[in-house]
């Protein structure tokens, strides 16, 4: 028979263990072959706004980050097939990354202040703008949020701008500046 202590660290253990995949953002097993293309990203528009909408109350900039592009996934996987990549064009990717980091971030420092330790609620996301298709990806656009607060509903939000969808793996290219 166990001690009682030994129970606890054991069932702590469990618990903690468990909880890790759903504290960072991911509920993928990766030891069951499950990885993904876009590490954390969401399954579907509504995912991708809660999860905004939590890291935005939680002021959980790591979730948040988690969600948005990466540089790598920006200059390796998008940048080639965006039309701004052509050589006539002459547009370095590092500098469409900086555009795209540094609005991202003075817009999440905007959205903090709205957004943050609010009680609202999640009712409904929908992109409005056309869908961009491209050879390995789609990107839906202009991206809006609708919320609820204490029983009211609210106008629709855009949080995100536009919205990439690779095989079912959404992300967010930059955060929108209210």
């Amino acid at each position: 028979m166990q001690s009682n202590d030994a129970w606890v660290r054991r069932t702590s253990l469990v618990l903690v263990s468990g909880l890790l995949p759903i504290l960072s953002g991911s509920c993928v097993d990766a030891s069951l072959g499950g990885g993904q293309r876009l590490p954390g990203s969401a399954g579907s528009l509504a995912e991708l706004a809660t999860t905004v909408l939590v890291g935005l109350a939680a002021a959980d900039t790591l979730r948040l980050e988690s969600v948005r592009l990466t540089e790598v996934e920006h200059n390796e996987m998008v940048w080639p097939e965006l039309p701004a990549s052509a050589p006539e064009v002459n547009y370095p990717a590092d500098l469409a990354w900086k555009n795209i980091w540094t609005r991202s971030r003075a817009a999440l420092s905007d959205l903090f202040g709205v957004y943050e330790d609010r009680r609202l609620r999640f009712v409904d996301a929908e992109c409005r703008g056309p869908v961009e298709a491209f050879e390995s990806f789609v990107v839906h656009t202009d991206c809006w949020v609708t919320l609820r607060r204490d029983g009211e509903l609210l106008p629709p939000q855009q949080l995100f701008k536009d919205g990439l969808d690779l095989d079912g793996e959404m992300k967010i290219f930059r955060y929108y500046e209210p």
